[in-house]
């Protein structure tokens, strides 16, 4: 009723003109409003993408930074590992010289030692066969007059079997076949046989005996007692 009236107020030219006018700023409001309404959008999205691109340059600055500190750290550990190598390299060295050092003083500086005949080391490693053992010995001498001298080892295993002190001659207990364990030399011999212990047996100890001869005179004799367990370590750590 109320448009119908203006429209009979107005004409009929006057009101649709009017009608058009509101419907037009009506679509021009609307339009402007989307326009405004897109520019803040564009506004905000040229704002996230800007903090986007600092937080993508941010993230790129982390990891080139992480890279370097990682590529430090490999070569900190790379580093240590060589450290650590060249020390025992340089420990194992130096404990091979001093064994040598002391060989070659006993062999070729006999004023820095005791005089005489002397088994300078003893080995003992087990062998693939059940109770069977290898033994090496090292026999030295030193004196300021170096000659030959010859003998024969008489050798003694002395342990427990069965709860009870049990004693066995190297004679008894080498391999076939027998061989003396006789020396003749000037600077130094390395002597070797093979053992096969009796079932039970734990040997604790050996006992050397020898009579040391020079020029067909005898010039003395020679004990000593040596712990089974440090030949048999000896001869595991010189094999580590």
């Amino acid at each position: 009723m109320k448009l119908r009236k203006y429209r009979e107020k107005l004409g009929f030219v006057r009101f649709y003109s009017l009608l058009l006018i509101i419907i037009g700023f009506i679509f021009y409001a609307g339009f402007a409003f989307a326009n405004m309404n897109q520019a803040n959008l564009q506004a905000q999205n040229r704002v996230l993408n800007k903090s986007l691109g600092n937080v993508s340059n941010e993230n790129e600055r982390l990891q080139s930074q992480y890279n370097v500190l990682k590529v430090e750290l490999d070569i900190a550990q790379l580093t240590q590992e060589h450290a650590k190598q060249s020390i025992q390299d340089s420990v194992e060295r130096e404990q091979t010289l001093k064994e040598q050092i002391l060989f070659y003083q006993r062999v070729m500086a006999p004023e820095m030692t005791q005089d005489g005949f002397l088994v300078q080391r003893m080995e003992i490693l087990p062998t693939l066969s059940e109770r069977n053992y290898a033994i090496k010995m090292v026999l030295l001498q030193h004196e300021n007059i170096k000659a030959v001298i010859k003998g024969e080892l008489a050798m003694q295993s002395h342990g427990s079997a069965h709860g009870k002190p049990v004693s066995f001659s190297i004679d008894a207990l080498q391999d076939e076949p027998k061989i003396p364990l006789a020396f003749a030399f000037k600077y130094f011999q390395v002597i070797d046989t093979s053992i096969t212990l009796p079932e039970g047996f734990m040997p604790e100890r050996l006992d050397i005996n020898t009579d040391v001869y020079k020029y067909r005179k005898k010039r003395g004799s020679y004990t000593t007692t040596i712990k089974w367990q440090e030949a048999f370590s000896e001869a595991q750590s010189i094999l580590d």
